[in-house]
């Protein structure tokens, strides 16, 4: 059974939403089961993920998610070192 996923993140900057994009852009190489497909459009980063199953979808989706919860920690400790 084929899955699909759209995500779309907001960012506060086009420059931010683009560094997100080269931070996550290596998830998309974990398996041959799924396929990451990463556009920007502004300040939103929207990834588009399709897998052959429901848990190629969630392992591609849940990568994604955790590289750009670290980008956003990262973001934030430069923010306060400024």
């Amino acid at each position: 059974m084929k899955a699909r996923c759209a995500i779309e993140v907001g960012f506060p900057d086009a420059k931010a939403a683009d560094a997100a994009l080269r931070a996550v852009s290596h998830e998309g190489d974990i398996g041959n089961r799924s396929v990451l497909k990463l556009t920007r459009k502004a300040d939103t980063l929207m990834l588009g993920i399709e897998a052959d199953d429901i848990v190629a979808l969630r392992a591609t989706a849940n990568a994604c998610l955790r590289a750009l919860q670290v980008f956003e920690g990262v973001e934030k400790t430069q923010e306060v070192q400024q």
